[in-house]
């Protein structure tokens, strides 16, 4: 599905990331693990073309590192980032309708908005900004992106200030797109959710340290990270 080739990032003369590669498989979920400051983030973003990069990326077996980000996006990669942009302009119809296009459908939008216990009748109307709370924003922007359906999702932190019982949701959401041949990349430090990955990568100060099976690296972020005595230097 996805391979990446000797990833090398900088932002303002500085180089955040070096000599990063992985690769994911069709219908695989696969994580990121790293103390906040790790520069996990850095790596989706340099996926899609948010940060200017020297790397080799292959989609689907097709070359894909001199595609602009819409480009990206109409390749069949959804991007979820963890802070929810604001769109005051628009209700919440509006938004729904801007991001499906022609794929929206209103009683299949209002059977997925009940999955999160959301009444879209209740709902559409309302401003997509200060009227929703972060966690209403955030629920409709993962409704939506996962009605997209999209071969590869790129999720950072999504389940931040999610409740247990959407937390719940969302990793069923996640396991029922990935038996539809769905593959995802997870940064997050919800062990619930890494736990979902078949594979990881740990990074620190955007070096790949190891890379291994799920409970393997685990154990092994679990005894090195926690207690290493550097970690704040990982910024």
């Amino acid at each position: 599905m996805l391979k990446i080739e000797k990833l090398n990032t900088e932002i303002e003369w500085k180089k955040i990331l070096e000599d990063i590669s992985f690769n994911i498989w069709k219908w695989e979920i696969f994580a990121l693990l790293g103390h906040n400051g790790s520069w996990k983030t850095s790596i989706l973003k340099s996926i899609m073309w948010l940060y200017s990069s020297e790397w080799k990326i292959i989609f689907k077996w097709e070359e894909i590192q001199e595609l602009e980000i819409y480009e990206r996006a109409n390749k069949w990669i959804g991007y979820i980032m963890q802070e929810v942009p604001e769109y005051n302009w628009i209700s919440v119809i509006q938004y729904v309708k801007w991001i499906l296009k022609d794929k929206y459908d209103e009683e299949k939008v209002k059977k997925q908005f009940d999955i999160f216990w959301i009444d879209f009748d209740l709902y559409k109307d309302r401003n997509f900004d200060s009227h929703l709370s972060w966690w209403e924003k955030k629920k409709v922007e993962i409704i939506v992106s996962f009605m997209l359906d999209k071969d590869l999702y790129l999720l950072d932190e999504i389940e931040t200030s999610l409740d247990a019982t959407s937390r719940t949701i969302l990793k069923n959401m996640i396991l029922e797109k990935q038996t539809n041949g769905t593959s995802f990349i997870i940064v997050s430090h919800y062990e619930e959710l890494i736990l979902l990955a078949k594979s990881w990568i740990l990074l620190c100060n955007g070096k790949k340290q190891i890379d291994g099976a799920v409970q393997e690296l685990f154990t092994e972020y679990t005894w090195k990270c926690e207690n290493c005595e550097i970690q704040n230097n990982c910024r």
